[in-house]
């Protein structure tokens, strides 16, 4: 005689899939590739870090990136074509 299988028995099947291995727990996309950065690239964030200094303005790379700028416990973030026109609105020299 042969077991039951679970459709025989009225019951549902598992609808779970097994976790993807392949992908970092909690993360809806993959890690992203660090890429070495030119001289010019670091200079020019360099250059960027020290004008948002001098406003009182933390700025920071994201991984994607994109800009985190801060300043007195608010934060807002800038794709890179517009972090020098936005520290220019306030105030700095380019």
């Amino acid at each position: 005689m042969m077991a039951a299988t679970a459709k025989e028995k009225g019951l549902a099947a598992s609808t779970t899939n097994p976790p993807d291995t392949n992908q970092p727990a909690n993360s809806a996309a993959s890690e992203p590739v660090a890429q070495p950065m030119s001289q010019y690239a670091r200079k020019r964030e360099a250059k960027l870090q020290a004008l948002a200094a001098l406003q009182g303005v933390a700025l920071h790379r994201l991984a994607d990136g994109r800009w985190l700028a801060c300043r007195w416990g608010l934060s807002r973030e800038l794709a890179d074509s517009d972090v020098q026109p936005w520290l220019n609105r306030m105030g700095g020299a380019s």
